[in-house]
């Protein structure tokens, strides 16, 4: 289940730099907060990674936690590294790669 989510979530990443023209999840606006809109894209990448942390064992799961937060504050701009939202979440994805192939080596 973590590998299909990791897949999603693979998908999704590479959809925020590729503009397939019939595919246009961020360009929809949902709402806007603290100044910046929330597309459904952003939505669907946080309701992800929430769901993967759900799935973790215990040390991956704080780790996750953690990069959740710098990746919520990188991205209203609390944080103003420019691109530091898309390193956490392709730090999160090495993460979750590197507790697949773990758990694949412990069978």
């Amino acid at each position: 289940m973590v590998t299909l989510l990791l897949i999603f979530l693979v998908i999704l990443f590479i959809l925020g730099y590729i503009q397939l023209p019939f595919l246009t999840l961020q360009d929809t606006t949902l709402f806007i907060a603290f100044g910046r809109s929330i597309s459904l894209y952003d939505l669907l990448v946080f309701a992800l990674i929430l769901w993967v942390i759900g799935m973790l064992p215990w040390p991956f799961r704080g780790l996750a936690s953690i990069v959740l937060i710098l990746w919520i504050l990188a991205f209203f701009g609390i944080i103003a590294i420019s691109g530091f939202s898309n390193i956490l979440v392709l730090a999160l994805i090495i993460g979750v790669i590197a507790y697949v192939f773990q758990g694949f080596g412990k069978r």
